[in-house]
C-alpha cells in the first residue's frame, strides 16, 4: 500500500497504543493475559517500537510453570486451550487473545474466520482493542467479508473510547482513501491525536503527512512536521529519527547540515533502522559531516544489509560501500531513497483491551 508522497520530504507513512484496562483482572486472568502477551511479543504482533526487553516466560507469573515443556520451551497448544477456557467463561480479553492466536496459527490451526468471530464477540462486549482487530480484518477482508465503511466505523468507535491505535489506523484509511473517501483534514487530526497519545508509528505517520502538505502550506506545516518527527524519535520510533536526519540532508524545514543529519541518523541506526544505518554509512564513506572512515562505513552498510536493506547489500556487493568517496556526499544516496520504508500499515494490538 506504500505510495509516493506528494511533494518533498520523507514519504507519507502509515500506525498503536496499547489500551487501558478499566478494572483490575483477577490474579489468574492477569497471568493468562501475560502469557498471551508473551506469544504476541514473540510473533511481533504488538507493533510497538520500544527497545525495552521483550517479555519472557518468567514474566508470566507463577502459573507459567504449568505451560512449560520438558525442554524448557512454552507449550503453546496448552496456553491456547487455557485461554479458550477463559473465553468460554466470559473473559473478553481472553477471547481477543484467542483471536490473535487463531489469526497467527500459534498453538492452534490458523483460522482467520474464527479469529474474526472472536474479535467481534469481544468488541461487542466493549473490548476496544478487539474492535481495532475486527476493523483491521474488515478493512482487509481477513476471515470476513471486506467492508471498509464498517471498518472505519469500528476504528472511530475504538478511537472515541480512547484506544489511540484505532485513531492512527483510521487516519491512514482516510489519508489513503483506502476503501473510504480520502479526507486529509480528518486524517491529519486523527494522526495528530494518535501521536499525542504516543501510539507507536503515529508520530512518524503524522510527520509524513505534514511533509506531503508542506509544499503547499509552507512554514507552519513544516513546524508541525518537525514536532511530530521529534516526538516520534523521542518515543522510540527510529524511523522518525531517520526522517529528521534526511531533512537535515535535504535542507527541508531545517538548515542543510550533514553533521546534524549524522546525529539523527545514528539514533535511527541505533534503533535498528536499516536505512538510517545505510545513509550514515555513506556519510562515513564520503566524510560528509563526519570523519571519513571506510571501516566504519562498511560496518554500517553490513548492518543495514543484515536488516534486509537491498541498497546496502548492493553497495557492499559492488565494493562501493567502503571505497573512495564519489563526491556525491552522503545525502545523494540518503535523501530520495531513504524515504522508503517509513510507511507502516494498520497495526493490531497485543496489549490489554479496553
Amino acid at each position: 500500500m506504500t505510495e509516493p508522497a506528494a511533494g518533498r520530504g520523507p514519504r507519507v507513512g502509515r500506525g498503536q497504543k496499547r489500551g487501558r484496562r478499566v478494572a483490575a483482572a483477577p490474579p489468574r486472568m492477569a497471568t493468562l493475559a501475560a502469557i498471551a502477551a508473551i506469544l504476541a511479543a514473540a510473533l511481533g504482533l504488538a507493533g510497538g517500537c520500544s527497545k525495552k526487553r521483550r517479555p519472557g516466560p518468567e514474566d508470566a507469573g507463577a502459573g507459567s510453570a504449568a505451560f512449560r515443556m520438558a525442554d524448557g520451551g512454552i507449550d503453546r497448544p496448552a496456553i491456547a486451550a487455557e485461554i479458550d477456557r477463559q473465553c468460554v467463561a466470559g473473559n473478553l480479553e481472553a477471547c481477543r487473545n484467542l483471536g490473535v492466536l487463531y489469526q497467527s496459527g500459534t498453538g492452534v490451526t490458523a483460522d482467520p474466520a474464527r479469529a474474526a468471530a472472536l474479535f467481534a464477540q469481544a468488541c461487542n462486549g466493549g473490548n476496544l482493542s478487539a474492535c481495532n482487530h475486527l476493523a483491521l480484518a474488515l478493512g482487509e477482508g481477513m476471515g470476513i467479508a471486506k467492508d471498509p465503511p464498517e471498518a472505519a466505523r469500528l476504528y472511530q468507535k475504538a478511537c472515541d473510547g480512547g484506544f489511540a491505535l484505532a485513531c492512527r489506523n483510521l487516519g491512514l484509511m482516510l489519508r489513503d482513501g483506502h476503501g473510504v473517501p480520502a479526507d486529509l483534514a480528518r486524517a491529519d487530526a486523527l494522526l495528530d491525536k494518535a501521536c499525542e497519545a504516543n501510539a507507536p508509528f503515529a508520530c512518524t505517520n503524522a510527520g509524513n503527512l505534514d511533509a506531503a502538505l508542506a509544499e503547499k502550506e509552507g512554514a507552519p506545516r513544516k513546524k508541525k512536521m518537525l514536532g511530530h518527527y521529534t516526538r516520534g524519535c523521542e518515543h522510540g520510533d527510529p524511523t522518525s529519527c531517520r526522517s529528521l536526519g534526511v531533512l537535515y540532508l535535504d535542507g527541508f524545514g531545517l538548515p542543510k547540515s550533514a553533521s546534524a543529519a549524522a546525529v539523527w541518523l545514528k539514533k535511527a541506526c541505533d534503533g535498528d533502522d536499516a536505512i538510517g544505518c545505510r545513509v550514515l554509512g555513506l556519510l562515513h564513506r564520503d566524510g560528509a559531516g563526519v570523519a571519513r572512515d571506510p571501516a566504519r562505513s562498511a560496518e554500517l552498510l553490513r548492518r543495514a544489509c543484515e536488516r534486509k536493506d537491498a541498497e546496502a547489500c548492493k553497495l557492499l556487493g559492488t565494493g562501493a560501500g567502503a571505497g573512495a568517496g564519489s563526491g556525491s556526499s552522503g545525502s545523494g544516496a540518503g535523501s530520495a531513497d531513504s524515504r522508503n520504508g517509513s510507511d507502516r500499515g494498520p497495526v493490531p494490538a497485543a496489549g490489554s483491551g479496553r
